[in-house]
């Protein structure tokens, strides 16, 4: 995606107009490519869970397994500011339905971190395998 397009994007989830925010969030799931996981990696960082949310699904669909310890971050965060976390529940839930093989290797991976979460994480999503 090109940059201007990208910051359009970026923009209008960060706004204040919810239809404007789930339109952005929409295009960015459907037009995001694999040259945009560094930048949607990136919005896991972000503060707003709505950003956080948006970037979840897109990486759902380019990142594959890699993304998933960055993702699980995300999701733990989610939890900690009270939230219900339930489109990045599907989101996740959706990677790995996608990326069964690779994902499915990755996750016996992570259920051998010493993050808890990831092993909690990684031990759940390897129902959806």
């Amino acid at each position: 995606m090109n940059d201007t397009k990208w910051h359009q994007l970026i923009e209008s989830i960060q706004g204040d107009d919810i239809e404007r925010m789930v339109e952005a969030s929409e295009h960015l799931y459907k037009e995001a490519e694999d040259s945009d996981v560094p930048r949607l990696l990136k919005l896991l960082e972000d503060d707003s869970f709505v950003v956080r949310e948006a970037a979840a699904w897109p990486l759902a669909s380019v990142g594959g397994a890699d993304a998933l310890p960055a993702l699980f971050l995300a999701y733990k965060r989610g939890f900690d500011e009270g939230l219900d976390n339930d489109g990045f529940t599907t989101a996740l839930i959706e990677l790995v339905e996608l990326n069964r093989g690779s994902c499915s290797s990755r996750l016996v991976e992570l259920q051998g971190s010493s993050n808890p979460d990831f092993r909690r994480y990684a031990t759940w999503l390897l129902e959806f395998c």
